[in-house]
């Protein structure tokens, strides 16, 4: 069964999928996490991420000053964030609906194509006033990452951890979406070795 996704651009859908319980998503302990490098991307890999966007037909509005790079083993992952997402008077239908906050290119050392595969999505948490699980999840329908956020102040702080799948490494990324931007805190990772 799919559901569409309220408040997007474009004709973006996705599998019904139950959030993890806690017991569902790999921990990453302190000592075991090696920090992944995030950045802003350079102009020749923005452009080529927002034309993959582009041709990706999700119809996401996206400011190319809200891009982050995070770079894990052979592959640099870019987040990008709907204009949408992070404008400060649309904060408040976080905790409305389901929306899509935008979208994760990804490219593999040696490839020159990026490849829009994952979707970021947020939904309320019922019976929690301020609370939202925040999910990255691919565009076939597997979730990947999730996690909690907490809007407040205008703004969402929230953490995702890997979910436990086979192949899954250990990932723990956080952040702050809001203001018209979005900011990654902490983003570490177990070594390949670490899979599940």
């Amino acid at each position: 069964m799919t559901t569409p996704i309220e408040g997007t651009p474009g004709n973006v859908e996705r599998n019904e999928l139950s959030f993890p319980a806690a017991d569902g998503l790999l921990a990453l302990a302190d000592s075991d996490g090696h920090a992944l490098p995030v950045e802003r991307p350079g102009a020749q890999v923005t452009r080529a991420v927002l034309a993959a966007l582009q041709d990706s037909g999700l119809g996401l509005e996206l400011d190319e000053r809200n891009l982050l790079c995070l770079r894990y083993g052979p592959a640099a992952h870019v987040v990008c964030v709907s204009r949408q997402a992070v404008a400060p008077e649309r904060m408040p239908d976080l905790l409305k609906h389901k929306i899509v906050l935008g979208a994760v290119a990804t490219r593999a050392i040696g490839d020159e194509d990026w490849r829009v595969d994952h979707l970021l999505l947020a939904e309320p948490v019922a019976g929690l006033a301020c609370s939202v699980h925040v999910m990255v999840q691919r565009r076939s329908g597997e979730l990947v990452m999730a996690g909690w956020g907490e809007l407040a102040h205008g703004q969402l702080l929230f953490h995702l951890h890997a979910v436990k799948r086979p192949g899954a490494v250990p990932v723990a990324i956080a952040g702050c979406l809001g203001d018209g931007r979005l900011d990654i805190t902490h983003a570490a990772a177990s070594m390949p070795d670490a899979m599940h």
